[in-house]
């Protein structure tokens, strides 16, 4: 067996020990179910427990970022009406990078609302020539299908609609077309930077995930120069792309239980890229010892 046939299997390993549990989000998605809630003036959250996906008022139209797993439109739709708006007014989902958990839903809005999709140009050619990196053929989801996209976004661009300016950069690591978010929110009077690094999930930067996925370049040093890249973004609203990434459900909880926004953080930014770095570091070293491992034991 060579490296990459060993790396492989340990890849579809890992998916194999996932199964039960995704079979089982998607037998009742809405065990997931979150109340959508307000952030500041013009941002919401409108996703669930699981994937993070914000909504933008723009006053000329509504931007998603994100638009989480398969078989959770429903949720996306009654989280929109409960935060006070019409899904039919979404004129853009902003895709953060091209995993199936982030585009779920993007489809069924197209269709249903006229939705445009936007992805950035390096994750749109990415899954036409490796249509596999998107992960879909393990989420155990039997009608998954990634959507063709509207408008590909090059790094720097600003993404404009009303009176909202999303810059949007280029921050590979956890896919090559990472793209992180940053636009100007309000909230009593202030404006803040609202912020988001696209893709923070570090599983993806291990051997198994990276030959699977034919990366040709080392997503794991990729990670640790987009942290270096955005690290002096004075981000004070921090988003996450999932949950755990900003603490959305603690902060959630303590907003409902104190009052006040603890969603206004400006140290949040920055303690997370800390954090990242140091998994991002740890990975490195992990994975050239799992190389020497594998080296020694297989053919090339």
């Amino acid at each position: 067996m060579t490296k990459k046939g060993y790396l492989i299997g340990k890849y579809y390993e890992l998916m194999d020990s996932k199964k039960e549990s995704k079979i089982a989000f998607y037998t009742n998605p809405a065990n997931a179910r979150l109340e959508s809630f307000q952030i500041a003036d013009q941002l919401y959250y409108v996703g669930d427990k699981k994937v993070c996906i914000h909504l933008i008022d723009t006053g000329e139209g509504l931007i998603l970022l994100d638009s989480g797993y398969f078989g959770t439109t429903h949720l996306l739709v009654d989280s929109i009406f409960r935060a006070g708006f019409d899904p039919a007014d979404v004129r853009w989902i902003i895709h953060s990078h091209g995993h199936h958990d982030h585009y779920g839903a993007s489809e069924e809005f197209r269709t249903m609302y006229g939705t445009k999709l936007a992805i950035s140009k390096v994750d749109a050619e990415s899954l036409r020539k490796y249509p596999h990196r998107s992960a879909i053929d393990t989420s155990e989801y039997p009608f998954a299908k990634t959507p063709e996209f509207d408008y590909e976004i090059e790094d720097g661009e600003i993404f404009e609609l009303g009176n909202i300016k999303i810059r949007c950069v280029l921050t590979p690591g956890h896919t090559d077309g990472v793209l992180s978010f940053f636009f100007d929110v309000t909230y009593e009077g202030k404006t803040y930077l609202a912020g988001m690094l696209g893709g923070a999930g570090v599983n993806a930067l291990t051997l198994p995930y990276v030959y699977y996925n034919e990366r040709t370049e080392d997503p794991a040093h990729q990670m640790l120069g987009s942290i270096e890249k955005i690290w002096n973004e004075p981000v004070v609203v921090h988003l996450g792309n999932h949950p755990g990434n900003n603490k959305t459900l603690q902060k959630r909880e303590k907003k409902l239980a104190e009052g006040g926004n603890p969603f206004i953080a400006p140290d949040s930014w920055q303690s997370f890229l800390t954090e990242l770095r140091a998994k991002a570091e740890k990975i490195i070293i992990d994975n050239k010892k799992l190389d020497e491992e594998v080296s020694a034991i297989v053919c090339d």
